[in-house]
């Protein structure tokens, strides 16, 4: 894992390197024209013209590698998921919410749903989803049951499977729904349960949370559906 401070030193080096890089091409551009019309400098354009192609080479790694840097941020997992200004915030360092990846977004959520179940509480459960989705599905108690029902069966293995996000934009605000799905194995039988996850709604945080869910056995057959069919979008 990465702390806060490496991925920022590398990210005011990658930025330096940048900088240097665009100083050098414009250089060797003016130098360049130099040699083509007066024939000057001509071992000043072609030094220029080399650096150039270094740093443009050493951009390239830098940049990789702080891309790669992005999904090793460590994220405090001790911190509590919460809602706060519309958005479901996983860190308490803001630099470091700002640059999860996807994937590890979609990693943390599917963690702290995982931690809820297994604590066979129902409260705690039935906090993994939206405020709407409590208020308008029937069967959401059916859904918890069933999720107790697998955590009895004592869960020994699962695997996070993401499924793409939504995104919806409107007057520079934007709604993000996560799909992603957990495979569970116990100690009986082999689940799949997929979920729409509303991170992020400025227009309607009454959604934020899970607003579907599904229960599928091991030949994919639906144990159980929960569906907040009434979500009232925002927009």
């Amino acid at each position: 894992m990465v702390d806060i401070l490496t991925f920022g030193v590398s990210g005011i080096l990658t930025i330096i390197a940048i900088l240097i890089s665009i100083v050098l091409f414009i250089l060797t551009i003016i130098f360049g024209i130099i040699r083509a019309t007066k024939k000057k400098f001509k071992k000043s354009f072609i030094t220029l013209l080399i650096a150039t192609i270094l740093f443009v080479v050493i951009d390239f790694f830098a940049i990789n590698n702080l891309i790669h840097k992005f999904s090793e941020l460590s994220i405090n997992e001790n911190t509590e998921i919460r809602q706060e200004d519309g958005k479901i915030i996983l860190s308490d360092n803001p630099i470091e919410q700002l640059f999860m990846t996807d994937e590890k977004i979609t990693q943390i959520l599917c963690n702290d749903i995982m931690n809820k179940i297994k604590t066979k509480d129902y409260e705690n459960i039935k906090s993994i989803f939206s405020n709407d989705m409590i208020k308008n599905v029937t069967n959401l108690d059916e859904g918890i049951n069933k999720l107790i029902d697998i955590s009895n069966e004592n869960i020994t293995n699962f695997k996070v499977q993401e499924n793409g996000t939504e995104t919806h934009w409107d007057s520079g605000k934007h709604r993000k729904t996560y799909r992603f799905s957990i495979d569970i194995n116990t100690d009986n039988n082999v689940y799949s349960i997929g979920f729409e996850y509303d991170y992020e709604n400025p227009f309607n945080t009454e959604t934020l949370g899970v607003n579907r869910m599904v229960i599928l056995d091991e030949d994919r057959n639906i144990i159980v559906l929960v569906d907040n069919e009434n979500i009232n979008k925002g927009y």
